[in-house]
């Protein structure tokens, strides 16, 4: 027996040896090649310090003129509020919520000039922004609807529900504020069907808050006083059930 583990013992040391010479042989062979790929990580971890270093910089310096427009507006030199904003708002390299905080307050002052357009213009491209918090991004999205709510012009479009419907699908954090502004416009337009499944949908909705569920209860109210019938609205539930199930 002694001999045996002599012997496997001998042979465990050779394989050893050989895994060894093995590895020695490829780190030889690939030399070049390993010198390469550790520049590169060199370089990345370098690069992605460089970025991060510069990232903080452009966001303590964007945030100050961010703070620079606040004391101007306080002090009530709009003109000089303006500018300062629209600095951040046209600088591509500007961190970009701080880039979105910016344009929402360069588009109120917009709207304070009664350039309604070109507000709802910034308010979605906020609305739109890639990378940006997702609060921002819908309250860019609710104050669009807002400003087209309550321009007369953009209240008689057909296609202002298709709008508002398009941003309330893809927002989160303000998804229910949207989809109350569209039961307002669902009213108006004597859609009443449709505000009234939208009202019940947001009173009935466990996440929604309280102050809102009830002025949906309230549009709820509303929309029956104009002559709508809940049971109706129960009829429509079927009639749209049997249309889904034969599809």
């Amino acid at each position: 027996m002694s001999e045996n583990n002599e012997i496997n013992q001998i042979i465990n040391q050779a394989k050893s040896e050989a895994r060894s010479d093995n590895f020695k042989k490829l780190i030889v062979k690939n030399s070049k090649i390993l010198v390469v790929i550790a520049g590169l990580v060199v370089v990345g971890a370098i690069s992605f310090f460089i970025f991060n270093a510069y990232q903080k910089s452009q966001e303590a310096k964007f945030s100050e003129i961010l703070q620079q427009s606040i004391v101007d507006q306080k002090s009530g030199d709009l003109e000089k509020t303006k500018e300062t904003l629209k600095k951040i708002v046209e600088t591509k390299s500007a961190p970009k919520n701080i880039k979105a905080l910016a344009t929402l307050r360069y588009a109120a002052l917009l709207l304070d000039e009664g350039k309604n357009s070109e507000a709802v213009a910034l308010y979605q491209e906020i609305n739109q922004c890639k990378g940006c918090d997702a609060y921002i991004k819908d309250l860019g999205g609710l104050l669009a609807v807002k400003v087209w709510i309550s321009d007369e012009t953009e209240f008689q479009k057909d296609d202002l529900l298709a709008r508002i419907e398009k941003i309330e699908v893809g927002s989160k954090e303000l998804k229910n504020q949207i989809s109350e502004q569209k039961a307002l416009v669902q009213m108006h337009k004597n859609n009443l069907d449709k505000a009234y499944l939208t009202f019940e949908s947001l009173a009935k909705n466990p996440e929604a808050e309280e102050g809102l569920k009830k002025r949906a209860e309230e549009g709820m109210k509303i929309v029956i006083s104009k002559g709508y019938s809940p049971n109706a609205h129960e009829a429509l539930e079927v009639q749209s059930k049997s249309e889904e199930s034969k599809k």
